[in-house]
């Protein structure tokens, strides 16, 4: 049982102990450290309902308001006011478990990825983020709704709770966020401490030819593929083949056949339907050069290249 002030601030703000013990447990056992506006809404949604008990928005910040009275959360400071919350007791979280907490559909992505792998000796002062395109993230986030809530998604909307929405942010704990709007489906894995869902090694490379500049730029991007290619051969050639485009396919077989001297028959196969384009560079940003890869139909337009 709550007791002392505690139990006073409870009866004066008219909250039942039964309602709000199980949130304060639930809350202790969070396997994040951060917890969102929805989040708390649906926790506050089920102890109500298992309670009996009506909820509306006037009883959901009523809770707020005692659990940030407790100490037990506290207002997130590069979030909009009341959106997110950080959990009492649990050390700083790193940014990108933050930004992967906030938003259940991100993932961490490009340059990030690449030094969360150890592809990369660089140490970018950015994270770069990959989110669905808005309608597609509003679409995830309904199906999510209806998963947590278990059908009673209309009361919830009806009682005026905060819902499951996009939160922006441009710094985060004074990293810089560069958020991609991308679809994504299959491209992460989920990863349990730090909490945090990253870029597969196959899509990361695969991103390099793809956003070169999210990258490092595409010099950085030929020195990875010369040290790394090779290890990650296989899952390389899986995910271009799978999710790249012609011109990606050009720009990977490029790098891993004459840069890296390696093969595999998805780079021959890759070879083998290359097609001609004016716009066809190795570098997507730099200029067209007149050096000319006749296998893969590719300006070689990076000047260490360059023969």
């Amino acid at each position: 049982m709550l007791q002392g002030t505690k139990a006073n601030l409870v009866s004066e703000i008219s909250i039942s102990p039964e309602i709000i013990k199980p949130i304060q447990e639930r809350l202790g056992a969070w396997e994040r450290p951060i917890v969102t506006d929805y989040e708390l809404g649906a926790l506050i949604f089920s102890q109500t309902s298992a309670a009996n008990r009506p909820l509306s928005l006037s009883t959901y910040k009523k809770v707020v308001e005692l659990l940030t009275a407790f100490g037990l959360i506290s207002i997130h400071k590069d979030f909009k006011t009341g959106t997110v919350f950080h959990l009492f007791g649990r050390n700083q979280p790193p940014f990108m478990e933050v930004a992967c907490s906030v938003d259940p559909f991100a993932y961490v992505s490009h340059l990030s990825a690449m030094e969360y792998h150890g592809i990369t000796d660089r140490f970018s002062k950015i994270l770069y983020l990959c989110t669905p395109p808005d309608r597609e993230w509003r679409e995830q986030a309904q199906a999510r709704i209806d998963k947590d809530l278990k059908g009673r998604k209309s009361d919830y909307l009806a009682a005026k709770l905060p819902a499951l929405k996009f939160q922006r942010t441009e710094r985060i704990g004074g990293v810089r966020v560069e958020l991609l709007r991308r679809s994504h489906r299959g491209a992460f894995k989920v990863i349990k401490s730090p909490s945090i869902r990253v870029a597969m090694i196959g899509r990361t490379f695969l991103d390099m030819v793809r956003e070169p500049a999210f990258c490092g730029g595409m010099q950085h991007v030929i020195d990875t593929y010369r040290e790394y290619a090779a290890k990650y051969l296989k899952l390389i050639t899986e995910e271009v083949s799978k999710h790249g485009t012609s011109i990606e396919r050009a720009r990977a077989g490029y790098l891993l056949d004459e840069v890296c001297g390696l093969s595999a028959p998805q780079i021959d196969a890759w070879a083998s339907t290359a097609q001609r384009g004016g716009s066809r560079k190795l570098d997507p940003q730099g200029e067209y050069a007149p050096f000319y890869s006749e296998r893969w139909l590719l300006s070689i337009n990076v000047p260490s290249l360059a023969r």
